[in-house]
């Protein structure tokens, strides 16, 4: 039976929309411009019915403050970049964060958006490439951003759980692991920026290891055979040898990616500490990640909603975690804005 496709939805899916206050004027864009059709009267052309999006402004121009004013004249607020460029955009975020998190202009719900969209794209990179010295510096910048904006208050947090992923990906996760974890560390009273971006960098780069992983057992949709989960298990063991060698990484991070599979109940890896051997940190870590990764998509399993997750982690693994921090971050996600 033939299947009828649907040409603009394809098209259109092909573009990701971006707030045009995430253009710093007199920055040059590593990425085309475009308009919804209905904008394109700015040009005074015409296009095809087909033709959901018109290029407006070719990459690596300068953007310019005439070409801002224009845009606000005529209303656009959203302007469009190919999915195919998505990267660059990230990466152009990435840049110039400094510069959108303190704008007064930009309102929160879009810092929010641009600060997950550059964190996603440092994290993917470091996957990609986990021993480069260079993106370990972005990821020391991004985790700075991100506590730095976090600490303005727990407004923030709430408009930040609305941007995070919902489908499972190792960097996504990652990103989301870091927002879950900074939050908990200031619901338990820790304040101290610094430290807080120690937590933060070991929270985004908690799962590095897994770029070691076969792709298969990652992805496998069934239960692991024990030759494949004893090969998963040696994750936190990879990462830290990894990241060890660089001499980049604190000992507070370096200490949760070896162990945020450890287990106050004991019978966690990589080494079997007992409950008095694993940090405070490293307790946070383990909650957010065990809650995350049941709140996402995976291919073995949908999503549970944060209600569900919570019950399920307090039925099935509370021996496990620590019930201070458990119950703090059970009164974080019911009521995240008090």
């Amino acid at each position: 039976m033939s299947q009828t496709v649907d040409v603009q939805a394809l098209e259109e899916s092909a573009f990701i929309p971006v707030s045009l206050t995430s253009l710093r004027v007199d920055s040059v864009t590593s990425f085309d411009i475009y308009l919804a059709r209905s904008k394109v009267q700015l040009g005074k052309e015409r296009p095809e019915r087909s033709q959901p999006f018109v290029l407006y402004a070719e990459r690596n121009l300068t953007f310019t403050e005439k070409a801002r004013r224009r845009l606000v004249e005529n209303n656009v607020a959203t302007v469009y970049v190919r999915d195919a460029q998505h990267v660059q955009y990230k990466r152009y975020i990435e840049e110039n964060l400094p510069a959108v998190l303190t704008d007064p202009r930009v309102k929160l719900e879009e810092k929010s958006e641009m600060l997950y969209s550059a964190a996603s794209g440092v994290a993917e990179s470091v996957m990609n490439d986990p021993e480069s010295l260079e993106n370990l510096q972005r990821s020391r910048e991004i985790v700075k951003h991100t506590v730095d904006y976090m600490l303005q208050g727990r407004e923030v947090f709430t408009l930040l759980l609305g941007r995070l992923s919902s489908v499972y990906e190792v960097y996504t996760h990652c990103v989301n692991v870091v927002t879950y974890g900074v939050a908990l560390a200031q619901r338990a009273s820790e304040s101290d920026p610094a430290t807080l971006r120690e937590v933060a960098m070991g929270a985004l780069l908690h799962d590095i290891g897994k770029s070691k992983t076969d792709p298969e057992i990652l992805n496998c949709r069934g239960s692991l055979t024990n030759e494949q989960w004893e090969t998963m298990k040696r994750h936190p063991v990879d990462g830290c040898d990894m990241l060890s060698g660089t001499g980049a990484v604190s000992e507070i991070a370096l200490d949760i990616v070896r162990h945020h599979h450890e287990r106050l109940g004991g019978g966690g890896y990589p080494d079997n500490l007992d409950g008095n051997s694993i940090s405070r940190f490293v307790r946070m870590i383990s909650i957010v990640d065990i809650f995350d990764a049941l709140t996402t998509d995976r291919l073995y399993q949908k999503a549970r909603s944060s209600f569900a997750a919570l019950n399920l982690m307090r039925l099935q693994v509370a021996n496990d975690l620590d019930p201070d921090l458990f119950r703090i971050f059970v009164g974080m996600m019911g009521a995240p804005t008090q």
